[in-house]
This record gives structure tokens, C-alpha cells and sequence, in this order.
């Protein structure tokens, strides 16, 4: 029956809306002071030199995989996993498509570098060094600084080697490619080696950093064949690993397991080594290999853990931009410019190397197949959306206030209506629950995940429609919003473990972000949490109790912006700009207080200090310590602001070319205020009945959008914030208006209301 025109409460002035933010203004101030004083990794000596027991050696291994690895193929990479630290890679650079090239010259920035080349699908070969001496000079490196300096990312190259060179160090390279990561600013390397067997112990004296290159992987799919198609006009298919013969690819593997027995063989004592696989050239991009150990006289000592950074805070997760600062400290210097890159550290393993393998190998599977999946579950999600709108369109205007005699008719389509809201609404949060079981060790993960989202939305509708809310007009859904919100709240808090590998997640493979909130799950989360604290002022305010909704929703929603921002949790600053006005607007209407643009606007100048405040702080700290937000205030220093916001715009903009996200925003936009809000055979939109009977649904629901719209344009993924949010609330108010709906349909049974009345009783 109708609730919400029993209600009776009284409205709380505007003045009781002021604790807002005043709360919010403290909890983002205080939650800008451990983002800036959060304790970092000792800094290594600036007045150190390059000097050490024996040298830092990198081994770029372009391609290796840890699947790739096995005590058959690969005996000396198995003992060597068994002793030294191990770890995925995420070698994302400035591009999707990692070549050699842009891996070595993000090696050598320890920020994100690309090689421009004619073709993206043409990984083109590094320059051959021209020799000087014993040493050699990269062709064309100024270009290649160039290019990266006024990139994306600003990218450093030259940086590793410049810094040894201004410590006092010498370097080695052995390969072309080798020679990129290892030349100073003038692309110079003091030794230089085109053969990795002609690399002795001799030629290690006094070295201080050497980098090496095992290309054999690369070479299954030479380039110049691949480049030749592209000049005579045709498409070159995308290189993919799975074609080479197996019996090719393990011999390649053997001989780079044999050259790195055989570099071992000639590493002085008290070297430190750290193997990485630089790249992917051949087929979709995977997590690669990364090893990282000190040579002693009993052999390799690396601790026998999984590697680890700041930059992922995950364990056995690395990325490649921390290849440069790991190298760096190793030789006790600090690098001169910043790079996103962090020094490298150990966490605990299994046992077994078998068993830590495995994990890593389970991981990259999980990343794989997800990355493979992210198109059509985007495509399903939007048809299954489409078409639970097109389905609910019908249902509303068929079966609303027809005869009596379809009673029975009207009540199964509206339930089953009212179901498949919910289902909609649910999908996101089944997507995260969808990690709790390891459905990337079954043997066909794609039929897993898919199955285990099924079940987890299933669990999630039941639970909204078994329990004594059932019978709320706002019960459901809020069991369903609140759901969403708790879930990804306690995954923040316990290390967002269910959004890492998610279709609606994140992705090591991407690299956009590995710990905290993302953008989608942010949206997912904001709406979840606004349109629940509806449902709940709802039956407080139902009950008299309208200041105690306010005071719920200022603490809830004060929480979640603390959360959402605070370093170490959601990490999510652009998140902030967009929850603070959304909570300020729904605490507001439910306080029965008038909605202001000066009010609104005082919400949204409090987000933006608060973060104008945390990267001025940020800013002050050393430049190897600072987050994005030190380096963005840098930039504002420089002058470089514009050019940073003017590419954040167009990044934004331009997710408005992905017809999915896009149709699926515009779809929910004309279902929520066309057809929700044209009226019916009762002559009152099922929207305004749902208001009616459920003033809160508005406040919700105005909240969510407030806070999508600022979504979109504070966030790069523009368009993603949007199409998420309206994905959680559009099919939530559905279930609200239907249940309306229904209620109108048992007044009419009763007679209290004539069916065409346009009136409440």
C-alpha cells in the first residue's frame, strides 16, 4: 500500500544541513595529511655514488612469460624462480602495445615511453649502436627524447643512465635494445657488447650498471616481413604468440635459459640482478616475468618472496616503470627527475616454487581472460539493460490501469518487471562478487565468470525480495543500493582485491590502476550508496524521524567521501569532486531544505580546495616520494597546467565515442524522464506515483545524477561515470515505480481510489 502519504513528519530547516559541511570540510582536510605524510620507503643517499660490491644488472627478456618457465624447458629459470623474488610485470607504456623499443625507453625514463613508428601493429627494431671507442652512441636519440618529453607523459629518457653517469658510474649495454635503457642524455653507453656471449667477467670490471638483452623470443616474428606488408599497402594481421610452432618457441626458450646460465656463470659476487620482461610483441599483451636477486658465493640469494611496489601495493605485482627506481637504489642514488615508477621490495610466497609460479600464472590467466571478455560483457550489459527498459516501456503502458478483468495479468507482468529491475541494478555489484570464487582456474574461465556474475545477482535479487522489506516501496531497492555500497566499501578496506581482474574492475594489463577505487566502480559505488541512504531517510522520516535521516546521511555520506579519498583506501580524489555535491544535495532534500546553486557550489569549491590543498602538500615533499597530485602542482608550477587539462578534456571527451557507454547513458536518460514520467492509464507517471509514495526516491535519485554529471566531467573516463551510475539507478527506480504501481492496483481492488482517479485519496 502507499507509504509515503501517510508520513506526517515535518521538514529540518537549512540550518541543520550546515553540520554537512563543516563535517565533510574536516574529514577532507584531515584525510589530505597522511596522503602527504604517508611513510615511504627510505631514500636512498643523494650524496652517494655510483659504487657497490659488483655491478646492477637488467635483463630485459622481451616476451617471457611465467608460463613460459618449467623445470623441462627452462631449468636454469626454475632454479633461479626458486631463489630470487618473483613477480608479474605490468609492462604497460605509452600505448597498449609494448614493443622492445618502448620498453627499454621506459627503462630508461622509469616513467611511461613509446618509439613512434609508422604502425601500431609494427613493432620496429632499436636503432644498432655506432661504436666510440669501447663504447657506442645511440642513432637518433635525441628524437627519441623528443618525442617522449612532449608525449603524455612527459617521459625522462636518458634519466638511468644520466644519473650514473652523474654519480660517477660507468655502463655497460649488450644489444641494441639494451643500449636504449642503459645511454645517458647524449644516447652514450660506456661499454657496449652486440652478443650477450661475448659478455665475461672481465668486461663487468668496475661497472656499475648493466643492462642486458635476450631478444630470441623476439626473434620468432621478425619485423622487417611484417613492415614490408604494411609498405606494400596491406593490413597486417595482429602477431600472435599461439601461432609459432611450439617446438620454435622452446628452443628459443632454451637458448635464453642457456644465456642466462651462462651470464650467471660470469656475475661477480655482490651484483644485484633483476630480470624483466620488457615486452610484448607478439599477440594481445600479457604480465610478464620479473626476478630480482643478489649473487653471493653460495649462489642467488632474492628472499624467495614475491616482488612488490608502491605502485601496485599488491603482492607479486610489479610494473615496469619500477625497473628504473629498483635499479637506482640498488647503486644507492636517487633519480633526478620524477617517475611513477617505485623501488621494488619482498612480501611473502608459497613455499614451493611450483605453488608461487602457479599463483602468478593463475593471475596472468585471470587478467587475460577478463581483457578478452570486457567487449561483450559491455555489449550484454547494454542489451540486457536496452532491453529490460524496452521490456518495462510495455509492461507500463499495456498493463497499467487496464480493466479489472487483468487484474491477475497485470500483477505477474509488473512482479516479474519489478524482478528484472532489480536484476539490472544488481549486475554491477554481481560482477565484484563474481571474485570471491576462483573462476580463472576453471577450465574454460570465460563459461566460469560468467556463470558465478549469474549466480551472485541471483543471490543479491533474492535477497532484496525475501526479507520483511519486501513489502516497502523502497525496501528492495535499498537492500540492492546498499548492497552495492557495503560490497565495495569492505573491498576498498581489505585491498580491493574483487575490482582488481573485474569486467567492471580494473586491469594489471591496462594499468590504469591497481589499488583503490576505479572510476566505474566508483560510480557503481556513489549511486549504490545515495540511493540507499533514500531508502533509509525513507522509513525514518515514515516513523517521525526526520533529523535522525539528516544526521544518517551526513554520517554516512562523510564516510564514504572519507573513504573514497583517503590515501591508501579509494584513492580516488576525482571521486571526491564528484560525491561531495551529491551527498550535500540529497542531505539537503531530505532535510527539506531548498536546493541553491550558491549551495551546490559551495559543495563543489570544498572539493576542490580540499584537493588544491593535498597537492600543494604533496607538492612540498621530495620528487621521488610525490603522488600525481605533486606532480600535477609541479606542472601548474612550470606552467604546464593547460596542456595537462587540455589533454585530461579531450581524454574525456573523446569516451564519448564508445557508442556502448554512450547509448546506454542516452537510453536510461529518455527511460527515466520519458517513460517513467508519461503517464498512464491512471493519467499520473509511474515516476511521479513513486515520488508520491516515496518523497526520499527523489532526493536519491537527484543526488546520483548530480553527482554522475560532476562525474563525467572531473574524470577522464567521462562518459564511463555516467553510464555506470544511471546502469545502478535508472533499474532501481523502476522497481520503486512499479512497486507503486502495484499499490495502486490494490487500492483499486479496494476501492479507496477509482482506477482512473487523478487524484490521491
Amino acid at each position: 500500500m502507499s507509504e509515503g502519504r501517510r508520513t506526517t513528519a515535518g521538514t529540518v530547516g537549512p540550518r541543520a544541513v550546515r553540520p554537512l559541511l563543516l563535517l565533510l570540510s574536516a574529514l577532507l582536510l584531515l584525510g589530505a595529511a597522511p596522503a602527504a605524510a604517508a611513510p615511504s620507503e627510505p631514500a636512498p643517499d643523494p650524496d652517494a655514488t655510483a659504487t657497490r660490491e659488483g655491478p646492477v644488472v637488467i635483463v630485459g627478456v622481451p616476451g617471457l612469460l611465467w608460463s613460459d618457465v618449467s623445470p623441462d624447458t627452462t631449468p636454469h629459470l626454475w632454479e633461479m624462480a626458486g631463489e630470487a623474488s618473483i613477480g608479474n610485470v605490468s609492462i604497460r607504456s605509452a600505448t597498449s602495445r609494448t614493443c622492445p623499443t618502448d620498453g627499454w625507453l621506459t627503462v630508461s625514463a622509469g616513467q611511461r615511453a613509446v618509439a613512434k613508428r609508422a604502425e601500431f601493429t609494427v613493432c620496429e627494431p632499436a636503432p644498432t649502436p655506432r661504436s666510440s671507442g669501447s663504447g657506442a652512441f645511440v642513432p637518433g636519440f635525441d628524437t627519441f627524447m623528443a618525442d617522449n618529453r612532449d608525449s603524455e607523459f612527459a617521459a625522462p629518457v636518458g634519466l638511468l643512465g644520466q644519473s650514473v653517469r652523474e654519480a660517477g658510474g660507468t655502463t655497460l649495454a649488450v644489444g641494441p635494445g639494451a643500449a636504449l635503457g642503459a645511454a645517458d642524455g647524449r644516447g652514450h653507453v660506456d661499454h657496449y657488447l652486440s652478443d650477450p656471449a661475448d659478455l665475461t667477467a672481465d668486461r663487468l670490471d668496475g661497472v656499475s650498471l648493466a643492462a642486458v638483452e635476450l631478444a630470441e623470443l623476439t626473434s620468432l616474428h621478425p619485423d622487417p616481413a611484417r613492415a614490408s606488408a604494411v609498405s606494400e599497402g596491406a593490413e597486417p594481421a595482429e602477431p600472435d604468440r599461439d601461432e609459432v610452432p611450439e617446438r620454435d618457441r622452446e628452443e628459443a626458450l632454451r637458448v635464453v635459459d642457456d644465456r642466462m646460465r651462462a651470464l650467471l656463470d660470469v656475475l661477480p659476487e655482490g651484483s644485484a640482478l633483476n630480470v624483466v620482461g620488457v615486452s610484448m610483441d607478439t599477440g594481445p599483451s600479457e604480465l610478464t616475468v620479473g626476478m630480482s636477486a643478489e649473487t653471493t658465493a653460495e649462489g642467488l640469494n632474492g628472499d624467495a618472496g614475491y616482488l612488490a611496489s608502491e605502485s601496485t601495493r599488491r603482492p607479486g605485482l610489479v610494473v615496469l616503470t619500477d625497473t628504473t627506481p629498483s635499479a637506482l637504489a640498488e647503486l644507492g642514488l636517487q633519480q633526478t627527475a620524477p617517475t611513477s615508477g617505485r623501488a621494488w621490495h619482498t612480501t611473502e610466497r608459497p613455499d614451493t616454487t611450483g605453488g608461487a609460479v602457479g599463483e602468478l600464472e593463475d593471475f596472468n590467466t585471470a587478467a587475460v581472460v577478463v581483457g578478452a571478455a570486457v567487449p561483450g560483457f559491455f555489449t550484454g550489459l547494454v542489451a540486457f539493460q536496452l532491453l529490460t527498459y524496452a521490456a518495462a516501456a510495455f509492461a507500463l503502458s499495456r498493463f497499467s490501469g487496464r480493466r479489472p478483468g487483468e487484474r491477475g495479468k497485470r500483477a505477474l507482468v509488473l512482479s516479474v518487471t519489478r524482478v528484472v529491475a532489480l536484476a539490472a541494478a544488481a549486475f554491477p555489484v554481481a560482477s565484484y562478487l563474481a571474485n570471491l570464487v576462483p573462476w580463472w582456474a576453471s577450465a574454460t574461465p570465460l563459461a566460469a565468470l560468467l556463470v558465478c556474475v549469474l549466480a551472485a545477482d541471483a543471490l543479491v535479487v533474492g535477497a532484496a525480495l525475501l526479507g520483511p522489506w519486501r513489502h516497502s516501496v523502497l525496501g528492495p531497492m535499498t537492500v540492492v543500493a546498499g548492497s552495492t555500497a557495503a560490497v565495495l566499501l569492505i573491498d576498498i578496506c581489505l585491498g580491493a582485491n574483487l575490482q582488481m581482474n573485474s569486467p567492471v574492475g580494473y586491469s594489471p594489463i591496462v594499468a590504469g590502476r591497481f589499488y583503490g577505487i576505479g572510476n566505474i566502480a566508483f560510480a557503481a559505488f556513489a549511486t549504490g550508496m545515495l540511493m540507499a541512504v533514500a531508502g533509509i531517510a525513507h522509513e525514518l522520516i515514515r516513523r517521525g524521524m526526520r533529523t535522525l535521516a539528516v544526521w544518517v546521511g551526513l554520517a554516512v555520506g562523510a564516510t564514504s567521501v572519507a573513504v573514497i579519498g583517503w590515501p591508501g583506501l579509494g584513492t580516488d580524489f576525482g571521486g571526491v569532486i564528484a560525491l561531495v555535491p551529491g551527498v550535500a544535495v540529497t542531505v539537503m532534500m531530505i532535510a527539506g531544505a531548498r536546493i541553491t546553486v550558491p549551495r551546490v557550489a559551495g559543495a563543489v569549491a570544498l572539493a576542490l580546495g580540499s584537493i588544491a590543498l593535498l597537492a600543494w602538500w604533496d607538492l612540498l615533499r621530495p620528487v621521488n616520494e610525490r603522488s600525481h597530485f605533486g606532480a600535477f602542482a609541479a606542472q601548474v608550477a612550470d606552467g604546464d597546467a593547460v596542456t595537462v587539462l587540455t589533454r585530461k578534456l579531450t581524454s574525456m571527451l573523446g569516451t564519448l565515442g564508445n557508442w556502448q557507454l554512450t547509448l546506454l547513458a542516452g537510453c536510461a536518460l529518455v527511460f527515466l524522464f520519458l517513460v517513467l514520467r508519461r503517464p498512464t492509464n491512471w493519467r499520473i507517471g509511474a515516476l511521479q506515483r513513486a515520488y508520491e509514495d516515496a518523497p526520499m526516491l527523489r532526493a536519491g535519485l537527484t543526488g546520483s545524477l548530480v553527482c554522475a554529471l560532476v562525474g563525467f566531467a572531473a574524470n577522464d573516463s567521462g562518459v564511463a561515470i555516467p553510464a555506470i551510475a544511471l546502469t545502478v539507478a535508472v533499474p532501481l527506480t523502476l522497481s520503486a515505480c512499479v512497486w507503486a504501481l502495484q499499490g495502486r492496483e490494490e487500492e483499486a481492488a479496494e476501492g479507496s481510489v477509482p482506477i482512473a482517479d487523478t487524484t490521491r485519496a
